[in-house]
Protein backbone atom coordinates (compact mmCIF):
# COMPACT_ATOMS: atom_id res chain seq x y z
CA UNK A 1 0.00 0.00 0.00
CA UNK A 2 1.15 3.42 -1.23
CA UNK A 3 1.64 6.13 1.65
CA UNK A 4 0.73 9.68 1.23
CA UNK A 5 3.01 12.66 2.79
CA UNK A 6 0.70 14.70 4.52
CA UNK A 7 1.57 18.06 6.81
CA UNK A 8 0.69 18.07 10.26
CA UNK A 9 -1.04 21.42 11.65
CA UNK A 10 2.18 22.28 13.36
CA UNK A 11 4.02 22.03 9.98
CA UNK A 12 0.88 24.47 8.82
CA UNK A 13 1.09 26.80 11.12
CA UNK A 14 4.96 27.06 10.84
CA UNK A 15 4.57 27.23 7.37
CA UNK A 16 2.18 30.51 7.66
CA UNK A 17 4.26 32.41 9.96
CA UNK A 18 7.32 32.01 7.99
CA UNK A 19 5.65 33.47 4.86
CA UNK A 20 3.51 35.82 6.90
CA UNK A 21 6.73 37.27 8.16
CA UNK A 22 8.42 37.27 5.01
CA UNK A 23 5.42 39.46 3.55
CA UNK A 24 5.55 41.80 6.32
CA UNK A 25 9.11 42.23 5.57
CA UNK A 26 8.49 42.74 1.93
CA UNK A 27 5.44 45.14 2.41
CA UNK A 28 7.87 47.02 4.61
CA UNK A 29 10.20 47.37 1.69
CA UNK A 30 8.17 48.44 -0.32
CA UNK A 31 6.59 51.39 1.82
CA UNK A 32 10.22 52.26 2.52
CA UNK A 33 10.73 52.52 -0.59
CA UNK A 34 8.09 54.41 -1.61
CA UNK A 35 8.11 56.53 1.31
CA UNK A 36 11.87 57.55 0.05
CA UNK A 37 10.89 57.98 -4.03
CA UNK A 38 7.88 59.96 -2.78
CA UNK A 39 10.22 62.85 -0.44
CA UNK A 40 13.00 62.32 -2.97
CA UNK A 41 9.93 63.70 -6.00
CA UNK A 42 8.82 66.06 -3.09
CA UNK A 43 12.57 67.72 -3.12
CA UNK A 44 13.27 66.98 -6.93
CA UNK A 45 10.06 69.40 -7.28
CA UNK A 46 11.26 72.22 -5.00
CA UNK A 47 14.83 72.09 -6.53
CA UNK A 48 12.71 72.47 -10.14
CA UNK A 49 10.50 74.88 -9.43
CA UNK A 50 13.72 77.12 -7.56
CA UNK A 51 15.81 76.58 -10.91
CA UNK A 52 13.10 78.08 -13.23
CA UNK A 53 12.39 80.97 -11.12
CA UNK A 54 16.03 81.98 -10.42
CA UNK A 55 16.97 81.23 -14.23
CA UNK A 56 13.97 83.37 -15.28
CA UNK A 57 14.52 86.12 -12.98
CA UNK A 58 18.24 86.62 -13.47
CA UNK A 59 17.61 86.11 -17.45
CA UNK A 60 15.60 89.11 -17.04
CA UNK A 61 17.31 91.12 -14.75
CA UNK A 62 20.74 90.42 -16.49
CA UNK A 63 18.87 92.35 -19.63
CA UNK A 64 17.76 95.48 -17.68
CA UNK A 65 17.64 98.22 -19.80
CA UNK A 66 19.01 101.40 -18.03
CA UNK A 67 19.54 105.35 -19.50
CA UNK A 68 20.35 107.71 -16.73
CA UNK A 69 17.05 109.60 -16.03
CA UNK A 70 15.17 108.06 -18.59
CA UNK A 71 14.31 104.69 -17.46
CA UNK A 72 12.45 104.00 -14.69
CA UNK A 73 13.39 101.35 -11.96
CA UNK A 74 11.22 100.95 -8.89
CA UNK A 75 11.89 98.46 -6.07
CA UNK A 76 9.32 97.96 -3.67
CA UNK A 77 10.25 96.67 -0.54
CA UNK A 78 7.72 94.59 1.68
CA UNK A 79 5.44 96.84 3.41
CA UNK A 80 3.64 94.06 5.21
CA UNK A 81 3.75 96.26 8.52
CA UNK A 82 2.78 99.48 6.75
CA UNK A 83 -1.30 99.44 7.84
CA UNK A 84 -2.36 100.48 4.69
CA UNK A 85 -0.86 96.96 3.43
CA UNK A 86 -2.81 94.97 5.87
CA UNK A 87 -6.97 95.69 4.63
CA UNK A 88 -8.41 93.24 2.82
CA UNK A 89 -7.88 94.79 -0.68
CA UNK A 90 -4.54 95.51 -0.44
CA UNK A 91 -2.83 92.14 1.45
CA UNK A 92 -2.01 91.11 -1.99
CA UNK A 93 0.52 93.66 -2.56
CA UNK A 94 2.15 93.15 0.95
CA UNK A 95 4.93 91.70 -0.46
CA UNK A 96 8.21 92.88 -2.54
CA UNK A 97 7.92 93.66 -5.80
CA UNK A 98 10.50 94.64 -8.82
CA UNK A 99 10.21 96.61 -11.68
CA UNK A 100 12.12 97.81 -14.58
CA UNK A 101 12.68 97.38 -18.34
CA UNK A 102 14.57 94.82 -19.77
CA UNK A 103 15.36 93.59 -23.02
CA UNK A 104 14.16 89.67 -22.27
CA UNK A 105 14.53 86.53 -23.80
CA UNK A 106 10.77 85.93 -22.96
CA UNK A 107 8.36 88.86 -24.92
CA UNK A 108 4.93 88.73 -24.21
CA UNK A 109 3.93 87.51 -26.99
CA UNK A 110 5.19 86.46 -30.65
CA UNK A 111 4.00 89.53 -32.19
CA UNK A 112 6.21 91.93 -30.29
CA UNK A 113 8.74 93.91 -32.81
CA UNK A 114 11.04 94.84 -29.57
CA UNK A 115 12.32 92.62 -27.16
CA UNK A 116 12.29 95.47 -24.83
CA UNK A 117 9.61 95.35 -22.22
CA UNK A 118 8.59 96.30 -19.03
CA UNK A 119 9.00 93.21 -16.35
CA UNK A 120 7.70 93.15 -12.95
CA UNK A 121 8.31 89.92 -10.23
CA UNK A 122 6.21 89.61 -6.92
CA UNK A 123 4.68 87.23 -5.02
CA UNK A 124 1.14 87.27 -4.50
CA UNK A 125 -0.02 88.47 -0.71
CA UNK A 126 -1.94 85.56 1.07
CA UNK A 127 -4.58 86.31 3.17
CA UNK A 128 -4.61 83.60 6.08
CA UNK A 129 -7.67 83.30 6.70
CA UNK A 130 -8.80 83.13 2.99
CA UNK A 131 -7.92 81.18 0.04
CA UNK A 132 -6.76 82.55 -3.12
CA UNK A 133 -5.97 80.88 -6.56
CA UNK A 134 -2.90 82.96 -6.81
CA UNK A 135 -1.85 81.88 -3.42
CA UNK A 136 1.88 80.86 -3.52
CA UNK A 137 2.07 81.45 -6.95
CA UNK A 138 5.26 83.77 -7.90
CA UNK A 139 4.29 86.10 -10.52
CA UNK A 140 5.50 87.67 -13.32
CA UNK A 141 4.49 90.58 -15.97
CA UNK A 142 6.03 91.66 -19.11
CA UNK A 143 4.36 94.31 -21.50
CA UNK A 144 5.65 94.02 -24.89
CA UNK A 145 5.28 96.92 -27.26
CA UNK A 146 2.52 94.93 -29.04
CA UNK A 147 -0.73 93.14 -27.79
CA UNK A 148 -2.03 89.87 -28.06
CA UNK A 149 -4.16 90.99 -30.71
CA UNK A 150 -0.86 92.13 -32.82
CA UNK A 151 -1.90 95.82 -32.88
CA UNK A 152 0.34 98.79 -30.99
CA UNK A 153 0.82 98.73 -26.92
CA UNK A 154 3.41 101.75 -27.01
CA UNK A 155 1.66 104.94 -25.44
CA UNK A 156 1.45 107.92 -27.30
CA UNK A 157 -0.53 110.54 -25.48
CA UNK A 158 -1.65 111.67 -28.83
CA UNK A 159 -1.44 108.51 -31.49
CA UNK A 160 -1.98 106.09 -28.83
CA UNK A 161 -3.28 106.90 -25.25
CA UNK A 162 -4.31 103.19 -24.31
CA UNK A 163 -1.00 101.73 -25.29
CA UNK A 164 0.88 100.69 -21.74
CA UNK A 165 4.39 100.54 -22.34
CA UNK A 166 6.13 103.19 -21.11
CA UNK A 167 9.73 102.66 -21.16
CA UNK A 168 11.26 105.97 -21.74
CA UNK A 169 10.86 108.98 -19.38
CA UNK A 170 9.95 108.76 -16.02
CA UNK A 171 6.26 107.98 -15.30
CA UNK A 172 4.49 108.16 -11.73
CA UNK A 173 4.41 104.51 -10.35
CA UNK A 174 1.58 103.78 -7.97
CA UNK A 175 0.21 100.56 -6.45
CA UNK A 176 -3.41 100.26 -7.41
CA UNK A 177 -6.06 102.63 -8.98
CA UNK A 178 -5.43 106.01 -10.27
CA UNK A 179 -4.79 107.25 -13.96
CA UNK A 180 -2.76 104.40 -15.47
CA UNK A 181 -2.32 106.05 -19.01
CA UNK A 182 0.15 108.06 -17.57
CA UNK A 183 1.89 106.07 -14.99
CA UNK A 184 3.95 102.70 -15.03
CA UNK A 185 4.75 100.22 -12.72
CA UNK A 186 1.24 99.87 -11.09
CA UNK A 187 0.96 96.39 -9.52
CA UNK A 188 -3.12 95.92 -10.50
CA UNK A 189 -2.30 95.38 -14.04
CA UNK A 190 -3.91 99.02 -14.93
CA UNK A 191 -0.96 100.20 -17.07
CA UNK A 192 0.68 96.84 -17.59
CA UNK A 193 -0.02 92.61 -18.97
CA UNK A 194 -2.32 90.31 -17.22
CA UNK A 195 0.29 88.79 -14.54
CA UNK A 196 1.19 85.24 -15.33
CA UNK A 197 2.17 82.55 -13.13
CA UNK A 198 5.65 80.51 -12.66
CA UNK A 199 5.98 78.66 -9.88
CA UNK A 200 3.67 77.57 -7.49
CA UNK A 201 4.48 76.60 -3.26
CA UNK A 202 6.67 79.77 -2.54
CA UNK A 203 6.42 81.23 0.73
CA UNK A 204 8.69 84.35 0.81
CA UNK A 205 10.73 86.35 -2.55
CA UNK A 206 12.63 89.10 -1.79
CA UNK A 207 15.27 91.49 -3.39
CA UNK A 208 18.37 92.83 -1.88
CA UNK A 209 19.33 96.18 -4.05
CA UNK A 210 22.76 97.30 -3.88
CA UNK A 211 25.38 99.54 -4.44
CA UNK A 212 28.78 99.45 -5.88
CA UNK A 213 29.84 99.36 -2.25
CA UNK A 214 27.67 96.75 -1.21
CA UNK A 215 25.06 99.23 0.90
CA UNK A 216 22.22 98.88 0.44
CA UNK A 217 18.98 100.24 -1.51
CA UNK A 218 15.88 100.70 0.63
CA UNK A 219 13.59 101.43 -2.18
CA UNK A 220 10.74 103.18 -1.97
CA UNK A 221 7.56 102.21 0.13
CA UNK A 222 4.31 103.75 -0.92
CA UNK A 223 2.67 105.52 2.25
CA UNK A 224 -0.24 103.77 0.76
CA UNK A 225 -1.67 101.67 -2.62
CA UNK A 226 -3.06 104.90 -3.96
CA UNK A 227 0.08 106.96 -3.64
CA UNK A 228 1.87 108.18 -6.44
CA UNK A 229 5.53 109.24 -6.86
CA UNK A 230 7.93 109.28 -10.00
CA UNK A 231 10.55 107.00 -9.06
CA UNK A 232 13.71 109.71 -9.80
CA UNK A 233 17.25 107.92 -9.78
CA UNK A 234 17.76 109.63 -6.39
CA UNK A 235 14.81 107.95 -4.88
CA UNK A 236 14.89 104.18 -6.15
CA UNK A 237 18.72 104.13 -8.09
CA UNK A 238 19.64 101.46 -10.60
CA UNK A 239 21.29 98.99 -8.46
CA UNK A 240 25.25 97.65 -8.97
CA UNK A 241 23.59 94.00 -7.65
CA UNK A 242 20.53 92.12 -6.74
CA UNK A 243 19.93 89.58 -4.64
CA UNK A 244 16.99 87.45 -5.58
CA UNK A 245 16.00 85.10 -2.43
CA UNK A 246 13.18 82.38 -2.66
CA UNK A 247 11.56 80.05 -0.27
CA UNK A 248 9.13 77.49 -1.44
CA UNK A 249 7.15 74.32 0.20
CA UNK A 250 6.68 71.00 -1.71
CA UNK A 251 2.73 70.40 -3.20
CA UNK A 252 1.89 68.08 -0.17
CA UNK A 253 3.38 70.18 2.90
CA UNK A 254 1.89 73.63 0.86
CA UNK A 255 -1.82 72.18 0.76
CA UNK A 256 -0.95 71.05 4.44
CA UNK A 257 0.31 74.34 5.81
CA UNK A 258 -2.20 75.93 3.68
CA UNK A 259 -5.25 74.26 5.56
CA UNK A 260 -3.66 74.99 8.72
CA UNK A 261 -2.63 78.70 7.95
CA UNK A 262 -6.93 79.28 7.68
CA UNK A 263 -7.28 79.00 11.02
CA UNK A 264 -5.34 82.31 11.68
CA UNK A 265 -6.68 86.16 11.10
CA UNK A 266 -6.19 87.20 7.48
CA UNK A 267 -2.80 88.98 8.70
CA UNK A 268 -1.36 86.66 11.33
CA UNK A 269 -0.51 83.10 10.52
CA UNK A 270 -1.31 80.64 13.97
CA UNK A 271 1.89 79.78 15.34
CA UNK A 272 1.67 75.79 14.51
CA UNK A 273 1.32 77.07 10.97
CA UNK A 274 4.83 78.75 11.53
CA UNK A 275 6.13 75.97 12.98
CA UNK A 276 4.91 73.25 10.27
CA UNK A 277 5.80 75.45 7.74
CA UNK A 278 9.80 76.37 8.79
CA UNK A 279 10.60 72.75 9.19
CA UNK A 280 9.69 72.09 6.09
CA UNK A 281 10.43 74.80 3.36
CA UNK A 282 13.65 75.20 1.39
CA UNK A 283 15.45 78.67 0.93
CA UNK A 284 17.63 79.51 -2.43
CA UNK A 285 19.04 82.66 -3.34
CA UNK A 286 21.34 83.83 -6.41
CA UNK A 287 23.59 86.97 -6.58
CA UNK A 288 22.98 88.85 -10.10
CA UNK A 289 25.76 91.15 -10.96
CA UNK A 290 24.57 94.26 -13.18
CA UNK A 291 27.54 96.10 -13.24
CA UNK A 292 28.48 99.65 -13.94
CA UNK A 293 25.59 101.18 -16.63
CA UNK A 294 25.85 104.61 -16.00
CA UNK A 295 24.02 104.82 -12.85
CA UNK A 296 27.03 106.27 -10.93
CA UNK A 297 26.83 104.33 -7.82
Amino acid sequence: MERTSKFTLIELIAAMGVFSLIMVMMLTFFMSAQLIWRKSSQESQIFENARIALDLMSRDIQCMYYETNKTPFWFKPDTSAVAAYQVAADIQYKNPSLCFIADTLVPPNPYCESRLCEVKYQLYGITYNLKNTNDGWMLRSATGDRKDDGSNNLYNVTTNPTGKLKFYNYYPVRVRGGSPAIQVYTLDNASSDDWQKVVPGVTALTFECNRRDGTAITGYTPASTTTSYTPTAAQTPFPFSIRVNITLLDTDSWNKWRVMALSGSATSEPAAAVTFRQQRERKFSKIILLGERGQGL
